[in-house]
């Protein structure tokens, strides 16, 4: 007896569970189980087949009977859902072809989150305090998002699972806890910042100051245009979506080119010039330049794209030339803005709201600057909105077990978002609105040593990925990009700590800035995640304990 809607009994369940696990059968054979199905009205058949392999448990193939029939299909099942995020599984997966149309597609709608006015002001802030000194770090911070990306992709294509079902398989519940609180944090700083920066776009257009009014247009603005862009047809959905990234990242790399009479090009800078001053302005620019939770995403989007196993290969080139050809743009917005602000300033000390307006306002020198500024701003932020839906599904169900409709994704985060922007513009003013779009970025750094881990082990892993697994070469790369972003974050706890800079001074309270956020929060904060990340670091997979455990029997058996 079972519901055609919720699928399987409980009675059935626990008659499943009670199967031996794993199963004693032949190499080559399996136990086929009929499961009753929920689309009886649609296919006509009852039942759906699943064929239980050697290798997995029985009760590891009902779930992963359940979640592979598509990788987003909870959304499928959802009504009222918003049929922009169902589309793009659709332009994730085309038309069984595989060519670098469909994968660029997916990397575009990944690397518009690299362009919101946080990213934006970071790289004019640090060009404008410490010129060229940060733009070698800048290009680092670049290539280990380029990897993560790739890396993420492939997990997803070679297991058909996202990354956040492989590490709740892979880690105890107390570490998939904190890889999802880290998620989480990512996810919110990310909404803030796009709240706050069309609040800011608005300003600039309508030469306002009033920066309640603007935080209103922003939420209304957003809330809005999913429902705009969201045609039926799933197809259509996802082509639209990758033809809004693509025209946003053009016409801000065009844009920002255009605008420029000339580029300041700087080749004197052989080697980074760190200290405690730039520490604050460095964790930045790597927050800017490495989104944890889109790595969860890209994962979850490309499942659709495994196929045979010999159009792999091919899948993985197609997603590392679409990746580099979009973060090289990515690169360019970043050295160009850094640079120009390097050449335009004073190198202050300190920055405040209205100096950075005058910064962009002289590297968009054009007058239709501001409208357009808007324009990719509202573009960027319906695709944002997007991937933060599935981001924000796929960590709350596999991470904290909670399974909630897109909606109530989508009203959440925009709500947590809203009430501390408001909050800052009511108390602060632009002062404190300019001072936590540079914090978010930097409370996004310290998500990031501890949410890499879990990508490269499992793309190391020969029990997960098999013949895929990365090589050495690749497993070096990797290790040297986690030591980078492990070391910027102790380089920031140090200084916060017992430096004596101006921006620490500003975290105290001890200048007229603005403290919006306690200064005894962020070194929790980043205490905290350092000292998970190292945790993680020496916590192996479990399969790689099974693993090891199995070969030592052996051994003994020997």
């Amino acid at each position: 007896r079972s519901s055609r809607r919720n699928g399987p009994t409980d009675a059935f369940r626990r008659k499943v569970q009670e199967i031996p696990s794993p199963l004693n059968l032949p190499p080559a054979s399996g136990l086929i189980l009929f499961l009753p199905s929920s689309s009886h009205a649609i296919t006509g058949l009852p039942f759906h087949a699943i064929t239980l392999k050697p290798s997995l448990s029985a009760e590891e193939h009902v779930c992963s009977h359940r979640s592979s029939r598509s990788p987003n299909s909870v959304f499928l099942r959802r009504p009222g859902a918003m049929e922009a995020v169902r589309g793009i599984e659709s332009l994730a997966g085309g038309d069984g072809r595989h060519h670098v149309s469909h994968t660029l597609g997916t990397t575009l709608l990944i690397s518009v989150g690299y362009i919101d006015l946080g990213k934006w002001v970071a790289a004019v802030d640090s060009g404008a305090r410490f010129g060229y000194d940060l733009v070698i770090l800048v290009l680092l911070f670049n290539l280990s998002a380029v990897l993560n990306q790739y890396l993420s992709t492939c997990i997803g294509m070679v297991t058909g699972k996202n990354l956040a079902l492989i590490s709740r398989q892979e880690y105890s519940q107390f570490i998939c806890v904190g890889l999802g609180l880290q998620a989480e944090i990512s996810l919110f700083t990310s909404e803030l910042t796009m709240i706050l920066g069309i609040a800011v776009g608005y300003n600039l257009v309508f030469d306002q100051d009033d920066f309640m009014t603007a935080i209103i247009f922003a939420c209304l603005v957003i809330n809005v245009l999913p429902y705009l862009f969201s045609p039926r047809d799933k197809r259509m959905a996802g082509t639209l979506n990758a033809c809004i990234s693509g025209f946003t990242i053009l016409c801000f790399v065009l844009g920002l080119l255009i605008s420029q009479p000339e580029i300041p090009l700087h080749v004197n800078v052989m080697f980074p010039k760190l200290s405690g001053e730039s520490a604050y302005s460095l964790m930045a620019l790597m927050g800017t330049n490495i989104v944890s939770h889109n790595l969860y995403v890209h994962s979850s989007i490309v499942q659709v794209q495994r196929s045979h196993v010999h159009s792999l290969g091919a899948l993985f080139h197609d997603h590392l030339f679409s990746i580099l050809f979009t973060f090289t743009g990515v690169f360019l917005v970043n050295y160009v803005l850094l640079s120009s602000a390097a050449a335009e300033s004073s190198h202050n000390v300190i920055l405040t709201f209205h100096d950075a307006v005058e910064l962009m306002n002289e590297i968009f020198s054009s007058s239709i600057a501001p409208l357009v500024f808007l324009a990719v701003l509202l573009f960027s932020s319906h695709i944002i909105t997007l991937t933060s839906v599935i981001a924000s599904h796929v960590v709350t169900e596999h991470f904290f077990g909670t399974n909630m409709s897109l909606f109530a994704h989508h009203v959440l985060l925009k709500l947590l978002a809203t009430i501390p922007a408001i909050y800052c513009a009511r108390l602060e003013g632009s002062e404190g609105v300019y001072q936590l779009i540079i914090l978010c970025p930097v409370i996004q750094a310290f998500t990031l040593p501890s949410s890499v881990i879990p990508v490269f082990r499992i793309a190391s892993s020969m029990s997960i990925m098999g013949n895929y697994k990365i090589s050495l070469y690749v497993e070096t790369l990797a290790f040297i990009a986690f030591c980078l972003m492990l070391f910027v974050n102790i380089i920031f706890v140090a200084e916060i700590l017992f430096g004596e800079s101006a921006w620490t001074n500003n975290l105290k309270g001890n200048t007229e800035t603005p403290v919006v956020i306690p200064h005894s929060v962020l070194i929790l904060m980043s205490c905290a995640s350092i000292v998970f990340a190292l945790f993680l670091a020496i916590t192996p997979l479990n399969s790689s304990s099974r693993e090891t455990e199995t070969q030592d029997l052996c051994v003994h058996s020997q």
